[in-house]
Order: structure tokens, then C-alpha cells, then sequence
């Protein structure tokens, strides 16, 4: 019995030799069908191909957790022109993915996409033809002194870590940018791409179309016409100080209709302090956040449909303009412009009155000051105050020195 068990095993064995397959030789070489770089090479190829093969239609919000990131990613969401809406949040806290869970139920056809995490911020750009920078810090009003810097400060790194991603990832979207203060950070923006060798003066804009809104709507509502076909321009920066609407070249023409000049600068006035009336109202002591999130999504839209359809005009935009001497000897200099497929196309310097001139001479301190801390952070250059902001004091204003009295013992 044990001979013929011994006979079975070593057939079992011979039989399982012959179902062993034969063990061949890995391949040396490397498959470059599928492989990282062929993916490289297409990268690369993508970067130096203004017009993509299939257009995407892809805008990313980046910072779409705040308030104003959820009111922009809400308008977006049911503009045709858009196919894919990506939101992105770094901050937990935000909860960006549920604000997408929330987006998906509108029955539209942009498709939405939700990134959360740094490490997400790649795929989140990939693609992109524009890319809107709108979280930071909104708990301060804006305004020309300490308050503005200290707020930059708080966002300068948020802005700066975006714009490096944006010249990596998408070196050929088009960069607004939203998070205040718009002035310091659209320099910021603008520097670091030149320092990274991307930059394009047509594709780098600052958002400023919330102060033209206000503009069109006081003065619609001041003169009875309807506000949606108002047009009144505001140039020089984003800021409360630096900010010059011009409504002596706004349609109706004003002086046709016997406007006063007190009156258009009581409109002034209230354009550039429309920020701190809105905090003073709010008890959270926050900015607009309603209004800011709107011009801010109309501002993507038109955009998106001068890229993708007819060149479309922004009320208000910061800009590097083309010609400085044309716009009031500025470089860079908030305006109307036109965006057409590859960005902006067409700059447009409305001609000011006596009291608008004054008050952009009194806004390009302001504005020159703001654009070069924004540029020294970029490049790491030390920031020293602009020459203007240095006034001289006069150490005895009230006459000669007074004789200095002996107290009497």
C-alpha cells in the first residue's frame, strides 16, 4: 500500500510540473505609450499651444469657501458658457466639498468640481482658462492706511502661493484677482509671474468692477434711468483712497441734464466710501460681501465670453496698460477694457473733469505706494514708504521758539 501511494504522489507531482507555465524575462525598455514622460512631453506641448485642442471652458475659484467665493461660484454655476465650474478651498473649516454637494442640485449644465486640500490645488487648476483668486481675509474694511496693510499682510501669502501654482499648472489662464486689498495683491501677482517668467500684461487683471457697480447704480438712481444701462467708468486703483469714478463722462452726460457739480462729488464720495458705510451698517463690522461676490461673477462671466464668443467690455478692470503716457502718464492703471480670445485687447482712457483730475493726483500716491509693496513682497526687495507719503513737519508752527522760563524755587 505504501509503495503504490508513493507511485500516486509522484504523478500528482509530474502533472503539476507540466501546468507550470515558463517564467520569461522582464522587458528593458520602457514603454513610452503610457508613460510619465510621454504625459511630460504633453505638458510641455500644451504650454506652447495658446488655443487647446478642445477648448475646456473651465473656470476655478480659488478660495470658493468664502462668502464671497460661494455668492461668485452660485452665479457661475448657471452661465452656459461655462462647462466646468471648479471650487477650491484650502481652510476645512470651509467645507468647500459640501458647498459643491449644494451647487450639483442646480439643473444646469456647468459641471462642478470640489478640491480640498493644498495637495488638490494642481488638479484644480489643470485646464483652467481662468482662474479667480477670492479667499483671504474680508474682516477689515479697506481704506489707505495702516487697517490696508495690515490686511495684506494676512492674505500676502494665500495670493502669492495661487500665483505660483497658476504660472506651473495653467501659465496661460487668465488671473483675476479679487482678494483685498486688490491694489497690493494685483502687484504682487503681476511680479511674481515676471519673476517665474510667465507673466502677460493682458492676462493678469485686478477686479474692480464692484466700485463700478455702485457708480451705476447711484447715478441711475439719482437721474431716474435704469442702472443696468448706466456707464460710468471708475479709474486709478481698488481702493478707497485710490479709487476716481468719472461721472462727467457717464452716459446720459450729466451736464446735459443741468447736473450740478456738488452733486458729482457728493456721488464721488460715496463710491470711495461705499466700504466703510457698508461696515458701519453690518454689526459684523464685514464687507459686502452680497455686491462684491456679484460684480465679481459678472466680471468672470464677461471674461469667459470675450474668450469664448464676441469681445465683451469690463467696466472697470486694473490693469498694466499698453500706453502709459495715454492714461494720465500710469502704468498701471484701473480702466475700461475689452477681453477678446487671448485677453485684454482694447484699453479705454475716459477724459476727466477739473475735480477728477485732482483727485487722481491725490489717488497716485496712494496707488504708487500700494503697488510697490505688493512688488517688494514679490521680489524680495526691502519696501520703503513712497517719497509722498514723507510730509515735513514744521517743528514750531505757532512762531519763533519760546524763551525757555526758570521754575522759581
Amino acid at each position: 500500500m505504501l509503495k503504490i501511494s508513493c507511485v500516486k504522489m509522484l504523478k500528482q507531482v509530474k502533472f503539476l510540473r507540466r501546468l507550470t507555465p515558463y517564467v520569461t524575462q522582464r522587458a528593458t525598455f520602457q514603454n513610452f505609450v503610457m508613460s510619465d514622460a510621454l504625459a511630460q512631453l504633453e505638458s510641455e506641448c500644451e504650454k506652447c499651444c495658446y488655443n487647446p485642442r478642445v477648448p475646456p471652458r473651465k473656470v476655478t475659484i480659488v478660495g470658493a469657501g468664502t462668502d464671497v467665493g460661494r455668492i461668485v461660484s452660485l452665479f457661475l454655476k448657471q452661465q452656459r458658457v461655462i462647462k466646468t465650474l471648479a471650487l477650491y478651498d484650502d481652510e476645512p473649516d470651509r467645507c468647500v466639498l459640501g458647498v459643491a454637494t449644494d451647487l450639483a442640485h442646480i439643473d444646469t449644465s456647468t459641471e462642478i468640481e470640489a478640491y480640498q486640500g493644498k495637495q488638490f490645488l494642481k488638479n484644480a487648476l489643470h485646464d483652467a482658462d481662468v482662474v479667480v483668486i477670492c479667499g483671504g481675509c474680508y474682516e477689515l474694511p479697506p481704506s489707505c492706511n495702516e487697517p490696508d496693510r495690515e490686511l495684506f499682510f494676512k492674505n500676502m501669502r494665500f495670493v502669492r502661493t495661487t500665483t505660483i501654482a497658476v504660472s506651473q499648472f495653467c501659465p496661460y489662464a487668465i488671473l483675476a484677482v479679487q482678494t483685498p486689498p486688490v491694489d497690493c495683491n494685483y502687484a504682487l501677482c503681476a511680479h511674481t509671474l515676471k519673476v517665474l517668467g510667465t507673466y502677460n500684461r493682458r492676462r493678469v487683471l485686478g477686479v474692480n468692477s464692484v466700485n463700478a457697480m455702485r457708480a451705476n447704480q447711484l447715478y441711475g438712481s439719482m437721474m431716474g434711468e435704469d442702472p443696468s444701462k448706466t456707464n460710468v467708468a471708475v479709474v486709478g486703483g481698488c481702493g478707497r483712497c485710490t479709487r476716481v469714478p468719472v461721472f462727467s463722462a457717464a452716459k446720459p452726460n450729466p451736464f446735459d441734464c443741468n447736473v450740478p457739480k456738488k452733486t458729482l462729488n457728493c456721488l464721488s464720495r460715496l463710491v470711495r466710501e461705499a466700504d466703510d458705510i457698508i461696515c458701519r451698517v453690518k454689526s459684523n463690522n464685514e464687507q459686502g460681501h452680497l455686491s462684491i461676490g456679484f460684480s465679481t461673477g459678472r466680471f468672470v462671466l464677461n471674461i469667459m465670453k470675450g474668450m469664448f464668443e464676441t469681445p465683451s467690455t469690463l467696466d472697470s478692470a486694473l490693469v498694466e496698460q499698453s500706453d502709459p503716457e495715454k492714461c494720465y502718464g500710469m502704468r498701471v492703471c484701473a480702466t475700461p477694457v475689452t477681453v477678446g480670445r487671448f485677453g485684454v485687447e482694447q484699453y479705454t482712457i475716459p477724459e476727466l473733469s477739473e475735480d477728477e483730475q485732482q483727485l487722481l493726483s491725490e489717488a497716485k500716491c496712494d496707488l504708487e505706494d500700494m503697488l510697490n509693496l505688493g512688488r517688494c513682497y514679490a521680489t524680495g526687495e526691502e519696501y520703503t514708504l513712497h517719497p509722498c507719503r514723507y510730509y515735513e513737519v514744521d517743528p514750531c508752527p505757532y512762531g519763533p521758539s519760546c524763551p525757555q522760563v526758570k521754575s522759581s524755587k
